[in-house]
């Protein structure tokens, strides 16, 4: 975590005041991957009913009407005191739970959501303005996550180092083996990220990459092995906290957006077809996307741009082998792979000759043992 001191960097990018609509758009109008992704008609098949959602974050105000009756009561972590994580002094947690279930409501400035009606579970983490969490860990909060009916648990933040904590890879699998899905930002150029950082490097965890308006790659995503999907990440506006925004909305551009909103689309598809497995919610995600970049599979685009509406609705195979399922900890891009262990070096010669060496005196052996043998024997037979 960069240094763990400065624990968890929000991964959305130039967060900004939204003007007064008398002057500009209004915030369904910018709200624009809503008409992208064909959400309007996605809805008519799944608003995400039934569905839970870990918001791990900054914490979310509890006060915010784009979320009145979405919020279950949650809970603060390392060190974070947050009574059921329902504040939130920096406002990134509740710009992202906005973009994932906010509930629209009336009026052209309230955020409508992914999927309105699924529930959100704050989890406030040290990040962004919060105090000091040098002894901070994801162990924690995801493990509360698990433990408290989250399908989903989404991490729109990266850790600022590349040590992989074992805590962490045992509260992934323990939050895998309990049936949920984790969701993680792919990384921000601009915030000096030259390779998917943690946890979205973490084994089972789904990488989010951006995308433009256009759809397109956002410039500021990262090209790895490790993307799985993508999402729209560019000029995203959520809610946010008045004692801090005094619009009461911000809008910025990261892949903590695109992450949100992955996790929202997950939440449709459970909740549209409550009887599949994590495996197969995730297998509807990923071959339903939209081919983008090289054809098939590729770095930039993970693969592909979600497509909601297709998630919902294609004909899909169903799988049995989990689509994200760790086969090994990847090691950081910058670690050296480590020298296999050395030979060890039984005399002089190269193995070869040393082979030859035994064997020629094993059949060496074995004739003097056969000729010590059968000339005692063949004296006798004489002598008869």
């Amino acid at each position: 975590m960069r240094t763990r001191s400065a624990v968890m960097a929000v991964a959305l990018l130039a967060v900004l005041l939204v003007p007064s609509p008398a002057f500009a758009e209004t915030v369904r109008e910018q709200q624009w991957w809503l008409g992208a992704l064909g959400i309007a008609k996605t809805h008519q098949v799944s608003k995400g009913d039934g569905v839970v959602v870990a918001v791990i974050d900054t914490g979310v105000d509890g006060a915010q009407p784009d979320l009145a009756g979405a919020l279950l009561p949650g809970t603060g972590t390392n060190g974070v005191a947050s009574e059921k994580g329902w504040d939130d002094p920096d406002g990134h947690g509740t710009q992202m739970a906005t973009v994932l279930a906010g509930r629209g409501g009336d009026g052209p400035n309230r955020v409508l959501g992914i999927a309105p009606k699924a529930k959100v579970l704050p989890i406030a983490i040290p990040i962004g303005n919060r105090a000091d969490a040098s002894a901070g860990t994801l162990a924690d909060p995801i493990r509360y996550a698990a433990d408290h009916g989250a399908k989903i648990i989404n991490m729109s933040f990266t850790l600022g180092d590349d040590e992989l904590k074992q805590p962490e890879i045992d509260a992934i699998a323990y939050a895998r083996a309990k049936g949920a899905i984790l969701v993680a930002a792919g990384g921000n150029r601009p915030q000096g990220d030259d390779h998917v950082p943690l946890p979205a490097r973490y084994p089972g965890v789904v990488t989010v990459a951006g995308t433009t308006r256009a759809g397109g790659l956002w410039d500021g995503s990262i090209a790895d092995p490790a993307v799985d999907i993508a999402a729209p990440a560019q000029d995203i506006i959520g809610a946010a906290p008045k004692a801090r925004y005094s619009s009461g909305f911000a809008v910025g551009s990261g892949t903590s957006g695109a992450a949100a909103i992955v996790s929202g689309v997950l939440a449709l598809i459970w909740s549209k077809y409550p009887a599949l497995d994590a495996a197969n919610v995730l297998n509807r995600l990923f071959a339903t996307a939209r081919d983008k970049g090289p054809a098939g599979r590729d770095d930039s685009f993970g693969h592909g741009l979600i497509d909601p509406y297709a998630a919902l609705t294609a004909t899909v195979a169903p799988v049995t082998a989990d689509p994200v399922a760790p086969s090994s900890v990847p090691a950081p891009p910058s670690a050296q792979p480590s020298p296999p262990p050395a030979a060890r070096d039984d005399g002089p010669g190269t193995p070869a000759i040393r082979a030859a060496v035994v064997g020629g005196g094993a059949v060496l052996l074995a004739l003097l043992l056969i000729f010590g043998v059968a000339r005692p024997l063949l004296r006798s037979g004489r002598r008869r």
